[in-house]
C-alpha cells in the first residue's frame, strides 16, 4: 500500500504527495497507539507464569510491543521498511520536482521510522550497539534468547492449566 502510494507520489507529486504523507501519518499514529498501549502494565521480575529474571524483564519491559505481540511486530516492521525505503527514494525526487515542504516531511519522517524501528525489531539494534562496544546492548543480547524461552514455557504451562 505504501508503495503504491509513493509510486502515485513520484508520478504526480503535488497532489499525491500529500496524500502519502497523510498515509503515512495514519500507520505511524495508529503504530503509536498500539505501542502505547502494550506499554501499559510493567514487568515484575518472578512472577507467574514467567518467572523472568531482573534483567529479563527490564529487557521485556523495554521492548514491551515485541515481545507482547511478535507477530503484528514483525509485519509493521514491514511497513516500516517500506515507508523508510519510499522515504529515502522520494524526498530527493520530491526536491528535484521543487516539492520543497513535502520532500521536507518526508524526510524528518525517517526518525520516526528510525524510532518505531527500534522498537520494533530491536535485534538488529542491539546488534549494531553491540558490534560497536556497547556492553549493555551485548548483555540485552544475552538475555534475549532466555526471556523467550521463559516466555514459550510460560505460555505453554497456562495453556495446559487451561484444559
Amino acid at each position: 500500500m505504501v508503495l503504491l502510494f509513493a509510486g502515485w507520489a513520484a508520478l504526480s507529486p503535488e497532489p499525491m504527495a500529500w496524500i502519502y504523507i497523510g498515509v503515512v501519518a495514519l500507520i505511524e499514529l495508529w503504530l503509536a497507539r498500539r505501542v502505547k498501549r502494550a506499554d501499559s502494565d510493567p514487568v515484575a521480575p518472578g512472577e507467574p507464569p514467567y518467572h523472568f529474571s531482573d534483567e529479563e524483564a527490564a529487557l521485556v519491559q523495554r521492548y514491551r510491543f515485541y515481545f507482547t505481540y511478535p507477530a503484528l511486530a514483525r509485519d509493521c516492521s514491514s511497513m516500516l521498511a517500506a515507508i523508510g525505503l519510499t522515504a529515502l527514494g522520494l524526498a530527493p525526487w520530491l526536491t528535484y520536482k521543487r516539492v520543497l515542504l513535502p520532500a521536507l516531511l518526508i524526510g524528518v519522517n525517517l526518525f520516526a521510522v528510525a524510532r518505531f524501528t527500534k522498537l520494533l525489531a530491536p535485534l538488529m539494534a542491539l546488534r549494531m550497539a553491540a558490534s560497536r562496544g556497547d556492553r549493555p546492548a551485548l548483555r540485552m543480547l544475552e538475555v534475549h534468547e532466555t526471556a523467550w524461552a521463559r516466555i514459550r514455557t510460560g505460555n505453554q504451562a497456562t495453556r495446559k492449566m487451561e484444559r
